[in-house]
């Protein structure tokens, strides 16, 4: 091999990334929703298994305490939000408070989130794999708040002028996005049914923004909605930070938004 041909050879070496350069997307993970038997009807599911996408700058890897309390005060109150309702999802992550709509008769199901590949199609494998529902009262879709909402009143009847339950469960620590979350609630929640309700449950994850949390109520008010507080549970905080922010980083709120 001649001088020239070794020093080709080197320097060709110096360009090759290290064999864990590029790693490999964390893999689907699942987690699981046990209901309180209380609240589980005859040829219900007693649980819902779902998965979650390996990982996510939109959180859609984790199943929130806020999923687990939204779900459980739809299973409680199945009667009046649910049974025969049009339900809407936005943030849906996995879909748990969702598939307990499913679960009740809701007439018709829109599970969305931000239009990214891998959170939709998590969604609808999650839709064709949780047991309870009827799968074709359900609809995934990709949908960024703010925009016009006539593309979710299209998987509504003719006679239905919006939905009668609009669930936003952990996304209000999008700050940056309250005001487009809010139009998005106004003109798609129903004006025909006057018991159409945005049903909020969120979990302050920064303490020391967690004014800016309950500044969404005050936008909500200001915009012309009626706020109503529900509960306030302590659960324990998801992420593990300095002992002084977690009991406020524990706690789980619960609202309705109305007209």
């Amino acid at each position: 091999m001649s001088d020239d041909e070794v020093v080709l050879a080197e320097e060709s070496s110096l360009f090759q990334e290290p064999e864990d350069y590029y790693k490999p997307p964390e893999p689907p993970s699942f987690d699981s929703y046990d209901r309180k038997p209380e609240y589980i009807k005859d040829g219900q599911p007693s649980k819902v298994t779902l998965r979650l996408v390996g990982k996510s700058p939109l959180w859609g890897h984790l199943l929130w305490n806020a999923a687990k309390v939204t779900a459980n005060y739809l299973d409680q109150h199945f009667d009046s939000l649910l049974v025969n309702k049009t339900v809407l999802e936005l943030g849906a992550g996995a879909g748990l408070p969702s598939f307990i709509a499913g679960i009740h008769n809701a007439s018709r199901v829109v599970i969305t989130d931000y239009p990214e590949l891998e959170l939709i199609d998590n969604i609808k494998y999650n839709v064709e794999n949780v047991d309870g529902i009827d799968k074709d009262k359900f609809t995934v879709a990709g949908y960024v708040w703010g925009n016009d909402t006539a593309s979710l009143k299209e998987y509504l009847d003719d006679k239905e002028d919006g939905y009668d339950l609009v669930i936003l469960s952990d996304v209000v620590f999008n700050h940056s996005e309250h005001a487009k979350l809010l139009k998005t609630c106004w003109d798609s929640l129903s004006r025909k049914n006057k018991d159409a309700k945005v049903f909020v449950v969120f979990t302050p994850h920064r303490a020391r923004l967690v004014h800016r949390d309950f500044q969404f109520f005050d936008d909500a008010k200001e915009m012309g909605f009626k706020v109503e507080k529900l509960f306030e549970e302590k659960w324990w905080p998801m992420f593990i930070e300095d002992d002084a922010s977690k009991d406020i980083r524990s706690m789980v709120y619960g609202y309705f938004l109305s007209f």
